[in-house]
């Protein structure tokens, strides 16, 4: 469920207005990160890795407001709830879209992952929550310190640096 509400009594206030103005407001921030620990708990529990991850993900986004906020059109929208897309390779062999919604219980979450893709897979059809749920791409790993940033803009989105100590600058 979404609702609107007004950007300038949120705390993204400023980055609604600059998205407003963006001719692709989308950018992708990357880090490399030690995954072993992980890998380790998909070998113990029997548990797939992506299914790992994608919760991990899930968990980390659902503890900050601002990831319920997503600018639709020209409206802010607040999500009661949050997904963690996945791609999935489907019985074509190509790649399927589909989204998990986040539950903070693990085995709940697996069931679902796991019911879900087989579902996206043997369809090949896309499983599409962002009309209800607040949807994280697997890409998307705030509050860590970042490699890089890569994202295409013009105008005046040209003159945002990434310094050496990871931090952005208009410059």
């Amino acid at each position: 469920m979404k609702k609107e509400v007004n950007p300038k009594e949120t705390t993204r206030a400023r980055a609604f207005e600059l998205w407003m103005k963006a001719p692709n407001p989308m950018v992708t921030f990357f880090k490399t990160i030690d995954v072993t620990r992980l890998v380790n708990v998909s070998k113990r529990k029997n548990m797939k890795f992506n299914m790992l991850l994608d919760y991990c993900i899930g968990r980390a986004a659902a503890s900050i407001k601002e990831f319920y906020l997503l600018p639709v059109g020209e409206q802010l929208m607040q999500y009661n709830s949050i997904a963690v897309n996945t791609i999935v390779r489907n019985k074509k062999g190509e790649v399927s879209s589909c989204d998990i919604l986040y539950l903070e219980d693990l085995d709940e979450f697996n069931r679902q992952y796991l019911e879900n893709t087989t579902q996206v897979a043997e369809t090949c059809q896309d499983f599409d929550l962002s009309d209800n749920c607040m949807v994280i791409g697997t890409s998307a790993i705030v509050h860590t310190e970042i490699d890089g940033a890569v994202g295409m803009y013009s105008g005046t989105f040209n003159t945002l640096h990434l310094h050496n100590d990871n931090s952005l600058f208009d410059g």
